[in-house]
């Protein structure tokens, strides 16, 4: 469900936009070269980018050095999904 029509024409337009980076996995664990689930009820909004992380602690390890692990996370995906298999 959308607030308006507006927000579901923005949406439809560009859906990729809105999804969260790296898949939803925790931008915490992609940034340290592994993957684990993100919380959707755990999240930031920088440059336009979603970023989900594990749990409120980890966002709170996370928020200090985001920049250097959003550039992690940015090299290592998607990559480490291999790691997975």
């Amino acid at each position: 469900q959308f607030k308006n029509a507006e927000n579901r024409a923005a949406f439809v337009a560009a859906p990729e936009k809105y999804a969260p980076a790296y898949g939803g996995y925790c931008a915490w664990a992609v940034g340290h070269d592994y993957t684990a689930p993100g919380d959707p009820e755990v999240w930031t909004i920088l440059a336009g980018r979603l970023f989900l992380n594990y749990n409120a602690k980890i966002q709170e390890k996370w928020t200090p050095d985001r920049a250097k692990w959003i550039a992690d996370g940015d090299k290592n995906w998607p990559e480490v999904l291999k790691k997975d298999d």
